[in-house]
């Protein structure tokens, strides 16, 4: 199920690259660097995603960051997220021939929308649990639904868990959430939270 035209992004946005380090890769790692690098800098990230980068011999992790305004300060800012992620940071329409290659693969996906696990984007705060297929539509920055082996229809519901742990991909220019069917007849994200963790054994 695809989403109606009123959740298009704004169309003036500012988009940052960056390579964090190794220990800064998980989400929780990742996030934290991120909101204490833009602190106090006038703007927030609201869509954040990683990336694969394939350039070199071994694939590395990108970061991709939509700020919600150009920060008051933004070589300041800029400093102290390179610093926050251990790594080098690149802003749209920037010089990006020396960076390194995670940032810049990371800049350009997310630019055109063509790849990127969202980690947070707008509305992923406020799910938790059961939530129809319309209603995360209506209420979040997804715009589409797509089943694998199964079509989702709106009234289809979503598991998202008790974290309501969502990782959705930039495809096609759109944020969209992979989901299969799992027990009791409700999808669930094809991406879950705890995957050693059997998902029958979920029953509330």
């Amino acid at each position: 199920m695809t989403a109606s035209p009123t959740m298009a992004p704004p169309t003036t946005v500012t988009w940052w690259g960056g390579a964090p380090g190794a220990d800064r890769v998980p989400d929780v790692h990742l996030l934290a660097a991120v909101d204490e690098a833009l602190a106090g800098s006038g703007a927030e990230a609201e869509l954040v995603c990683t990336h694969v980068d394939r350039s070199a011999a071994a694939p590395r992790i990108g970061v991709s960051l939509r700020l919600t305004a150009e920060p008051a300060d933004p070589a300041a800012t800029r400093s102290a997220l390179a610093r926050a992620l251990a790594g080098p940071v690149v802003a749209e329409g920037a010089d990006q021939a020396q960076v390194a290659g995670p940032a810049r693969t990371a800049l350009l996906e997310a630019g055109a929308g063509t790849a990127g696990r969202a980690v947070r984007f707008p509305g992923s705060t406020g799910v938790t649990g059961r939530i129809s297929v319309a209603d995360l539509i209506a209420t979040t920055a997804i715009e589409q639904v797509v089943g694998i082996g199964v079509a989702a229809a709106g009234t289809d519901v979503v598991h998202t868990g008790p974290s309501g742990f969502l990782r959705p991909t930039l495809s096609g220019g759109q944020l969209t959430l992979l989901v299969e069917r799992s027990a009791g007849g409700v999808l669930q994200p094809f991406e879950i939270e705890d995957p050693h963790e059997c998902c029958g054994g979920a029953g509330h």
